[in-house]
């Protein structure tokens, strides 16, 4: 007896399932990032002790004892006064001691319960008030926001794009020009900066605009920032691109990358109350350089100094990250 043929439809489900099960690259990423995103969410957020004040230090203050044996305090140390205070007026944290007493934000409600503790332990300290409205929510993301948009549009804009470019033989016909592999990455490179940083501006004018945000810093050293920044994304994703053919794979590892800097990167919440390991973790991310560089310049008036161990860090990432995909770089 005869065997019916197979429906089309169902013929091309099976062709399809094949190939996505022969691509052992894609499948790995298939079954190992969700699992890699559950474990990494749980260690960053399933924490019982989460602390509920902050309280900053300068030097070695006594009154820090009086305190000492309250749970959920995090203990914040500071080599200057100056950003210590600057952090009490802005809300930054609740309560500073220093050798000479304690300072304290009469707008802060967190503070003034720290402060009735304190006094009932230690009621002779000296107080200096320090007067400042707090971050609005809008200054607190806005910076964040903006950072995660140009990495996504950054990493996936040229990565996926160059992987496509390859896997349907545009690469292998741009091999014939007399383009070098360092001419067309920079070229890729400078195309996509232009684009982001001109989105960029458009989103951040139209949001000062509407909700009164107002620049502190320098608005040229917050361009440099976010054009390191930019161009520091858009070399890892040309380094990801500059062999991959599978789309699944290349996706999957552009995901890889790009998730961690979401979470780690102080985007949505601040990594000062984080285990030491995680804040150490994440001043390795890009992101987290940009993010509090940008945030720095805009709510705090950094100045170049103040910012310039993260503009390096940036700087010398993209230098790096650029030369290996040039040399690395197939056009097939």
């Amino acid at each position: 007896m005869a065997t019916s043929p197979r429906s089309p439809l169902f013929s091309l489900i099976h062709a399809r399932n094949k190939e996505f099960i022969r691509d052992r690259s894609a499948l790995g990423w298939s079954l190992l990032f969700p699992l890699i995103l559950i474990v990494a969410l749980a260690l960053v957020f399933d924490n019982d002790d989460a602390p509920m004040y902050r309280v900053g230090i300068v030097g070695q203050p006594t009154a820090a004892s009086a305190l000492s044996d309250l749970k959920y305090i995090n203990w914040l140390h500071y080599d200057s006064l100056e950003q210590a205070e600057l952090r009490v007026a802005r809300h930054r944290i609740d309560l500073l001691l220093t050798e000479h007493g304690y300072a304290i934000n009469p707008d802060n409600r967190s503070g003034y319960f720290l402060e009735q503790l304190l006094l009932a332990k230690a009621p002779r300290l000296n107080k200096l008030v320090i007067n400042g409205r707090s971050m609005s929510h809008v200054e607190w993301y806005l910076p964040g926001i903006l950072s995660m948009n140009m990495m996504f549009s950054a990493l996936f804009g040229v990565g996926y794009v160059l992987i496509r470019y390859r896997r349907t033989g545009v690469l292998r016909r741009m091999q014939v020009t007399p383009l070098t592999a360092s001419q067309f990455l920079l070229s890729q490179l400078l195309s996509r900066l232009i684009a982001i940083m001109a989105t960029a501006i458009l989103v951040f004018t139209v949001v000062a605009l509407m909700f009164d945000v107002t620049i502190q810093g320098n608005i040229l050293l917050l361009l440099l920032s976010s054009s390191l920044g930019t161009a520091a994304m858009i070399s890892i994703g040309l380094l990801v691109a500059c062999r991959t053919r599978s789309d699944e794979l290349g996706n999957g590892i552009l995901n890889l990358l790009s998730w961690p800097m979401m979470l780690l990167s102080g985007i949505w919440f601040s990594m000062e109350g984080a285990s030491p390991w995680l804040q150490n973790l994440a001043k390795l991310l890009p992101l987290s350089h940009m993010n509090s560089a940008n945030r720095a310049i805009i709510s705090d008036g950094a100045g170049l100094m103040e910012v310039l161990p993260q503009l390096a860090g940036l700087g010398g990432l993209t230098l790096v990250c650029f030369a290996v995909a040039a040399y690395s770089f197939r056009w097939d």
